[in-house]
Protein backbone atom coordinates (compact mmCIF):
# COMPACT_ATOMS: atom_id res chain seq x y z
CA UNK A 1 0.00 0.00 0.00
CA UNK A 2 0.92 3.99 -0.08
CA UNK A 3 1.66 5.94 2.79
CA UNK A 4 3.03 9.22 3.77
CA UNK A 5 6.20 7.89 6.22
CA UNK A 6 8.55 10.22 8.32
CA UNK A 7 11.82 8.11 7.54
CA UNK A 8 14.25 9.90 9.38
CA UNK A 9 14.84 12.17 12.87
CA UNK A 10 14.81 15.95 12.73
CA UNK A 11 14.13 18.03 9.82
CA UNK A 12 12.27 16.74 6.26
CA UNK A 13 12.81 13.41 5.94
CA UNK A 14 9.23 12.94 4.66
CA UNK A 15 8.21 10.39 1.36
CA UNK A 16 6.12 8.51 0.03
CA UNK A 17 6.69 4.79 -0.21
CA UNK A 18 5.40 1.60 -0.61
CA UNK A 19 4.52 0.38 2.81
CA UNK A 20 3.53 -2.70 3.78
CA UNK A 21 -0.36 -3.51 4.63
CA UNK A 22 -1.09 -4.11 8.72
CA UNK A 23 -2.81 -7.30 9.47
CA UNK A 24 -5.14 -6.85 12.94
CA UNK A 25 -4.03 -7.72 15.97
CA UNK A 26 -6.84 -9.56 17.92
CA UNK A 27 -8.04 -6.90 19.80
CA UNK A 28 -8.02 -4.27 16.62
CA UNK A 29 -10.39 -3.48 13.64
CA UNK A 30 -8.30 -3.12 10.11
CA UNK A 31 -9.77 0.06 8.58
CA UNK A 32 -9.72 1.90 4.60
CA UNK A 33 -8.98 4.67 5.36
CA UNK A 34 -11.76 7.56 3.58
CA UNK A 35 -10.32 10.76 5.19
CA UNK A 36 -6.73 11.89 7.27
CA UNK A 37 -6.43 15.64 8.28
CA UNK A 38 -2.95 17.16 8.24
CA UNK A 39 -2.64 18.42 12.34
CA UNK A 40 -0.45 21.59 13.28
CA UNK A 41 1.15 18.68 15.15
CA UNK A 42 2.20 17.08 11.98
CA UNK A 43 3.82 20.03 11.10
CA UNK A 44 6.07 20.10 14.49
CA UNK A 45 7.04 16.62 13.44
CA UNK A 46 7.77 17.58 9.92
CA UNK A 47 10.23 20.32 11.37
CA UNK A 48 11.88 17.91 14.28
CA UNK A 49 10.22 19.84 17.12
CA UNK A 50 7.35 17.32 18.26
CA UNK A 51 8.77 13.83 18.95
CA UNK A 52 8.27 10.82 16.84
CA UNK A 53 10.00 7.42 16.02
CA UNK A 54 10.88 7.29 12.13
CA UNK A 55 10.41 5.54 10.42
CA UNK A 56 6.60 6.08 10.57
CA UNK A 57 3.38 6.82 8.90
CA UNK A 58 2.39 10.21 10.45
CA UNK A 59 -1.88 11.23 10.56
CA UNK A 60 -3.23 10.99 14.00
CA UNK A 61 -6.52 12.46 12.45
CA UNK A 62 -8.83 10.14 10.80
CA UNK A 63 -11.67 7.63 9.46
CA UNK A 64 -12.77 4.87 7.75
CA UNK A 65 -14.78 1.77 6.91
CA UNK A 66 -14.13 -1.64 8.90
CA UNK A 67 -12.26 -4.15 6.52
CA UNK A 68 -11.68 -7.15 9.06
CA UNK A 69 -11.97 -6.92 12.90
CA UNK A 70 -9.44 -9.34 15.26
CA UNK A 71 -11.07 -12.12 16.71
CA UNK A 72 -11.85 -10.29 20.23
CA UNK A 73 -13.91 -8.05 18.60
CA UNK A 74 -17.13 -8.10 19.14
CA UNK A 75 -18.69 -4.84 18.74
CA UNK A 76 -17.80 -3.81 15.41
CA UNK A 77 -17.82 -5.64 12.18
CA UNK A 78 -16.66 -4.95 8.71
CA UNK A 79 -18.62 -2.62 7.06
CA UNK A 80 -19.33 -0.34 9.85
CA UNK A 81 -18.35 3.06 9.22
CA UNK A 82 -16.15 5.01 11.81
CA UNK A 83 -14.22 7.52 13.13
CA UNK A 84 -11.14 6.82 15.31
CA UNK A 85 -9.57 8.38 18.68
CA UNK A 86 -5.62 8.45 19.65
CA UNK A 87 -4.03 7.36 21.87
CA UNK A 88 -3.55 3.76 19.98
CA UNK A 89 -2.54 2.24 23.22
CA UNK A 90 -2.18 2.80 27.06
CA UNK A 91 -1.72 0.76 30.01
CA UNK A 92 -5.41 0.48 31.49
CA UNK A 93 -4.65 0.28 35.07
CA UNK A 94 -2.88 3.24 35.88
CA UNK A 95 -4.99 6.38 37.89
CA UNK A 96 -5.61 8.02 34.63
CA UNK A 97 -6.54 5.21 32.25
CA UNK A 98 -9.56 3.90 34.98
CA UNK A 99 -10.38 7.57 35.51
CA UNK A 100 -11.34 7.93 32.07
CA UNK A 101 -8.07 10.08 30.83
CA UNK A 102 -6.04 7.97 28.24
CA UNK A 103 -3.99 11.03 26.92
CA UNK A 104 -2.97 11.17 30.99
CA UNK A 105 -1.22 7.82 30.60
CA UNK A 106 2.94 7.53 31.27
CA UNK A 107 2.62 4.59 28.81
CA UNK A 108 0.79 5.89 26.21
CA UNK A 109 1.60 5.16 22.46
CA UNK A 110 -0.02 7.39 19.62
CA UNK A 111 -0.81 6.66 15.93
CA UNK A 112 0.86 8.79 13.65
CA UNK A 113 4.54 9.67 15.41
CA UNK A 114 4.86 6.78 17.75
CA UNK A 115 3.56 4.10 15.70
CA UNK A 116 2.36 3.96 11.98
CA UNK A 117 -0.66 6.26 11.21
CA UNK A 118 -3.41 7.20 8.86
CA UNK A 119 -1.61 8.99 5.68
CA UNK A 120 -2.01 5.39 4.52
CA UNK A 121 -4.60 3.30 2.55
CA UNK A 122 -4.95 1.19 5.68
CA UNK A 123 -4.38 1.32 9.17
CA UNK A 124 -5.44 -0.85 12.07
CA UNK A 125 -6.56 0.29 15.69
CA UNK A 126 -7.70 -1.01 19.00
CA UNK A 127 -11.07 -1.11 18.29
CA UNK A 128 -12.39 0.58 21.87
CA UNK A 129 -10.91 3.60 20.37
CA UNK A 130 -13.53 3.42 17.17
CA UNK A 131 -17.06 5.83 17.28
CA UNK A 132 -19.25 4.72 15.19
CA UNK A 133 -20.41 7.91 12.78
CA UNK A 134 -24.21 7.46 11.46
CA UNK A 135 -24.91 6.81 7.73
CA UNK A 136 -25.49 10.08 7.04
CA UNK A 137 -22.61 11.54 8.20
CA UNK A 138 -20.04 12.22 5.64
CA UNK A 139 -16.61 10.66 5.63
CA UNK A 140 -15.37 13.95 5.09
CA UNK A 141 -16.94 15.45 7.82
CA UNK A 142 -16.12 12.33 9.99
CA UNK A 143 -12.21 13.08 9.36
CA UNK A 144 -12.70 16.15 11.46
CA UNK A 145 -14.05 14.16 14.48
CA UNK A 146 -10.74 14.30 16.19
CA UNK A 147 -9.86 18.15 16.14
CA UNK A 148 -13.82 18.58 17.30
CA UNK A 149 -13.45 16.53 20.14
CA UNK A 150 -10.75 18.67 21.02
CA UNK A 151 -12.68 21.52 21.08
CA UNK A 152 -15.49 20.08 23.06
CA UNK A 153 -12.88 18.61 25.30
CA UNK A 154 -11.71 22.20 25.87
CA UNK A 155 -15.42 24.64 25.48
CA UNK A 156 -17.38 21.88 27.39
CA UNK A 157 -15.36 20.19 29.96
CA UNK A 158 -12.64 21.97 30.47
CA UNK A 159 -14.24 25.49 30.87
CA UNK A 160 -17.51 27.04 31.75
CA UNK A 161 -18.56 29.15 28.77
CA UNK A 162 -21.64 31.09 30.24
CA UNK A 163 -24.48 32.79 27.85
CA UNK A 164 -23.48 36.12 26.94
CA UNK A 165 -19.45 35.43 27.88
CA UNK A 166 -17.29 37.40 25.72
CA UNK A 167 -14.62 34.49 24.28
CA UNK A 168 -11.52 35.14 22.18
CA UNK A 169 -10.46 32.24 20.33
CA UNK A 170 -6.45 33.58 19.04
CA UNK A 171 -5.59 31.38 16.13
CA UNK A 172 -7.96 30.82 12.80
CA UNK A 173 -6.99 27.65 12.03
CA UNK A 174 -9.30 24.00 12.60
CA UNK A 175 -8.89 23.96 16.19
CA UNK A 176 -10.09 27.46 16.68
CA UNK A 177 -12.53 27.62 14.48
CA UNK A 178 -14.29 24.55 15.93
CA UNK A 179 -13.58 26.06 19.30
CA UNK A 180 -15.32 29.42 18.10
CA UNK A 181 -18.24 27.23 16.93
CA UNK A 182 -18.72 25.19 20.07
CA UNK A 183 -18.27 28.27 22.34
CA UNK A 184 -21.09 29.76 19.78
CA UNK A 185 -23.37 26.87 20.73
CA UNK A 186 -22.98 27.42 24.33
CA UNK A 187 -24.10 31.41 23.85
CA UNK A 188 -20.96 33.24 23.95
CA UNK A 189 -19.99 36.30 21.62
CA UNK A 190 -16.65 35.37 20.14
CA UNK A 191 -13.84 37.05 18.62
CA UNK A 192 -11.73 35.41 16.11
CA UNK A 193 -8.20 36.47 15.92
CA UNK A 194 -5.12 36.28 13.23
CA UNK A 195 -3.19 37.51 11.69
CA UNK A 196 -2.94 39.10 7.82
CA UNK A 197 -1.51 35.70 6.55
CA UNK A 198 -4.77 34.11 7.50
CA UNK A 199 -7.00 36.25 5.68
CA UNK A 200 -9.16 33.00 4.10
CA UNK A 201 -9.30 31.63 7.39
CA UNK A 202 -10.61 34.59 9.18
CA UNK A 203 -12.96 35.09 6.35
CA UNK A 204 -13.99 31.66 6.97
CA UNK A 205 -14.50 32.56 10.46
CA UNK A 206 -16.90 35.49 9.08
CA UNK A 207 -18.79 33.05 7.43
CA UNK A 208 -19.03 30.44 10.19
CA UNK A 209 -20.83 33.34 12.27
CA UNK A 210 -17.85 35.04 14.45
CA UNK A 211 -19.19 37.89 15.91
CA UNK A 212 -16.07 39.76 15.22
CA UNK A 213 -12.95 38.61 13.28
CA UNK A 214 -9.58 40.64 13.90
CA UNK A 215 -6.35 40.97 11.94
CA UNK A 216 -3.99 41.87 14.62
CA UNK A 217 -1.18 43.16 12.01
CA UNK A 218 -3.74 46.12 11.93
CA UNK A 219 -5.46 45.93 15.25
CA UNK A 220 -3.71 45.22 18.18
CA UNK A 221 -5.98 42.08 20.11
CA UNK A 222 -6.24 43.83 23.47
CA UNK A 223 -6.97 46.86 22.52
CA UNK A 224 -10.23 45.62 20.14
CA UNK A 225 -11.38 43.84 23.40
CA UNK A 226 -11.03 46.55 26.00
CA UNK A 227 -12.64 49.04 23.43
CA UNK A 228 -15.47 46.44 23.07
CA UNK A 229 -15.67 45.47 26.46
CA UNK A 230 -15.15 49.08 28.01
CA UNK A 231 -11.68 48.25 29.27
CA UNK A 232 -12.69 44.73 31.54
CA UNK A 233 -11.39 42.07 28.38
CA UNK A 234 -12.48 39.08 27.72
CA UNK A 235 -13.92 36.29 30.20
CA UNK A 236 -12.42 33.30 28.49
CA UNK A 237 -9.75 33.24 26.29
CA UNK A 238 -8.38 30.27 23.90
CA UNK A 239 -4.91 30.14 22.37
CA UNK A 240 -5.27 27.93 18.79
CA UNK A 241 -2.23 29.77 17.47
CA UNK A 242 0.57 27.74 19.45
CA UNK A 243 2.69 30.88 19.38
CA UNK A 244 4.67 33.02 21.99
CA UNK A 245 2.68 36.11 20.37
CA UNK A 246 -0.30 34.87 20.55
CA UNK A 247 -0.05 33.88 24.21
CA UNK A 248 1.28 37.46 24.91
CA UNK A 249 -1.92 39.07 23.44
CA UNK A 250 -4.08 36.53 25.72
CA UNK A 251 -2.64 37.63 29.22
CA UNK A 252 -3.81 41.31 28.10
CA UNK A 253 -6.78 40.43 26.23
CA UNK A 254 -8.93 38.28 29.24
CA UNK A 255 -10.15 39.98 31.86
CA UNK A 256 -9.01 39.62 35.57
CA UNK A 257 -10.19 36.94 37.06
CA UNK A 258 -11.12 35.58 33.66
CA UNK A 259 -10.30 31.94 32.39
CA UNK A 260 -7.14 31.49 29.75
CA UNK A 261 -6.55 28.02 28.07
CA UNK A 262 -3.81 26.83 26.13
CA UNK A 263 -4.69 25.32 22.84
CA UNK A 264 -2.02 25.44 20.62
CA UNK A 265 0.95 23.27 20.64
CA UNK A 266 4.06 25.37 20.83
CA UNK A 267 7.05 24.39 19.32
CA UNK A 268 9.12 24.77 22.19
CA UNK A 269 9.84 26.36 25.43
CA UNK A 270 9.59 30.18 25.85
CA UNK A 271 9.45 33.34 28.01
CA UNK A 272 5.92 34.70 28.96
CA UNK A 273 5.43 36.89 31.80
CA UNK A 274 3.82 34.11 34.46
CA UNK A 275 2.85 37.28 37.23
CA UNK A 276 -0.39 37.66 35.09
CA UNK A 277 -1.87 34.72 36.97
CA UNK A 278 -1.09 36.28 40.50
CA UNK A 279 -1.79 39.99 39.49
CA UNK A 280 -5.33 38.81 37.49
CA UNK A 281 -6.31 36.28 39.63
CA UNK A 282 -6.29 34.13 36.78
CA UNK A 283 -7.70 30.43 35.84
CA UNK A 284 -5.16 29.08 33.55
CA UNK A 285 -6.24 25.52 32.28
CA UNK A 286 -4.71 22.92 30.32
CA UNK A 287 -6.81 20.89 27.77
CA UNK A 288 -5.49 18.23 25.85
CA UNK A 289 -6.87 16.01 23.21
CA UNK A 290 -10.16 14.22 24.97
CA UNK A 291 -11.92 11.93 26.78
CA UNK A 292 -14.72 9.38 26.07
CA UNK A 293 -17.43 11.77 27.03
CA UNK A 294 -15.74 14.55 24.74
CA UNK A 295 -16.70 11.74 21.59
CA UNK A 296 -20.23 10.74 22.67
CA UNK A 297 -20.61 15.06 22.25
CA UNK A 298 -18.69 14.86 19.29
CA UNK A 299 -20.80 11.78 17.72
CA UNK A 300 -23.86 13.85 18.56
CA UNK A 301 -22.36 17.12 16.92
CA UNK A 302 -21.50 15.39 13.79
CA UNK A 303 -25.00 13.87 13.70
CA UNK A 304 -26.84 16.32 14.38
CA UNK A 305 -24.62 18.85 11.86
CA UNK A 306 -24.59 21.54 14.36
CA UNK A 307 -20.77 22.10 13.22
CA UNK A 308 -19.88 23.25 10.00
CA UNK A 309 -17.13 20.89 9.18
CA UNK A 310 -17.66 21.36 5.20
CA UNK A 311 -16.57 25.06 5.36
CA UNK A 312 -13.65 24.59 7.22
CA UNK A 313 -12.34 21.96 4.32
CA UNK A 314 -10.32 23.62 1.73
CA UNK A 315 -8.77 20.51 0.22
CA UNK A 316 -9.43 17.23 -0.39
CA UNK A 317 -5.96 15.45 -1.81
CA UNK A 318 -4.21 12.01 -2.71
CA UNK A 319 -1.63 10.82 -0.69
CA UNK A 320 1.23 12.02 -3.95
CA UNK A 321 0.16 15.74 -3.36
CA UNK A 322 1.36 15.48 -0.02
CA UNK A 323 3.90 18.29 -0.61
CA UNK A 324 1.58 20.48 -1.92
CA UNK A 325 -0.59 19.46 1.29
CA UNK A 326 1.67 20.46 3.88
CA UNK A 327 3.01 23.27 2.45
CA UNK A 328 -0.30 24.82 1.82
CA UNK A 329 -1.31 23.60 5.33
CA UNK A 330 2.13 26.05 6.47
CA UNK A 331 1.58 28.97 4.31
CA UNK A 332 -2.13 30.18 5.62
CA UNK A 333 -3.26 29.19 2.08
CA UNK A 334 -5.35 26.12 3.24
CA UNK A 335 -7.58 26.08 6.07
CA UNK A 336 -7.78 21.91 6.70
CA UNK A 337 -6.29 19.80 4.06
CA UNK A 338 -7.57 15.75 4.41
CA UNK A 339 -6.08 13.10 2.53
CA UNK A 340 -8.08 10.75 0.74
CA UNK A 341 -6.30 7.81 -0.55
CA UNK A 342 -9.18 6.52 -2.73
CA UNK A 343 -8.16 9.47 -5.08
CA UNK A 344 -6.12 9.09 -7.95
Amino acid sequence: MKAVVKKTPGPGGLELLDWKEPDPEPDQVKMRVTGAGICGTDIHIIKGNWMSRPPVVLGHEWCGEIVEAGAQVRHLKPGDRVTASNPARTCGYCTYCTSGNPFMCPDRISAGYMIDGAFAEYMCIDARRCHKIEDHVTFREAALGEPLAVAVRAVTERTTVHAGDIVVVSGPGCIGLLTMQVARLEGARVIVAGLAKDAARLECARKLGADHVLNVDEQPLDAFVKELTGGRGADLVYECAGSRHSLASCWTAVRKQGTLVPLGVHPGPFETDFNNIMMKELNVTGSYGYVWTSWERTVRLLAEHKIDIESLISHELPLDRYEDAFRWTQDGSAIKVIFNPALA
